[in-house]
């Protein structure tokens, strides 16, 4: 089955991290982990997540929230983040990822129920922690779904067709 990961595009709030507002979206959404946000207080943020056209049609099998990061050094042994998946409407799950100094990818569990595209193309994520010390390098979420094989629809134009044959 094959997936995608999509990321947060827009920001809504946030507070108690080293980077605010753009910056912050930017840190957390680049597919860099050379980049990333620290909270200095307890912290939280708010997400939009961007959609793709690779699951349009599709059936959507499940989503996973995945998290890179790491607490900032031993003194913090441990941190976690509550990540709460929404949709345009109501809270869909909510999950609790936990963290140490050794750098390292946390999911929540796949969440399936009722998932469709337009659903998935109204994703919220929030996060928030209150242990200081937190290093958040990655956000996205997996989405897996199964291609459509069902039919082509051609209202209007042509088909060139370079090899092969085509039944109907």
């Amino acid at each position: 089955m094959p997936t995608v990961d999509i990321r947060p595009e827009a920001i809504g709030s946030d507070s108690g991290f080293d980077q605010t507002g753009t910056n912050l979206l930017q840190r957390i959404n680049d597919n860099d982990t050379n980049t990333f946000i620290t909270n200095i207080s307890s912290a939280n943020f708010d997400v939009l997540i961007e959609n793709s056209s690779a699951y349009s049609g599709a059936t959507i099998n499940n989503v996973t929230v995945a998290v890179i990061g790491n607490t900032i050094n031993e003194k913090v042994s441990s941190a976690s983040l509550v990540v709460e998946l929404r949709d345009a409407s109501s809270l869909l799950q909510s999950s609790t990822l936990n963290f140490t100094p050794t750098e390292s990818t946390q999911t929540g569990a796949a969440y399936s129920t009722n998932l469709t595209p337009s659903i998935v193309d109204s994703f919220t994520l929030n996060g928030a922690v209150q242990t200081v010390g937190l290093i958040i390098k990655e956000v996205f979420i997996r989405v897996d779904y199964s291609a459509s094989s069902g039919k082509i629809i051609l209202p209007s134009g042509k088909i060139h067709l370079m090899k092969g044959k085509i039944t109907l």
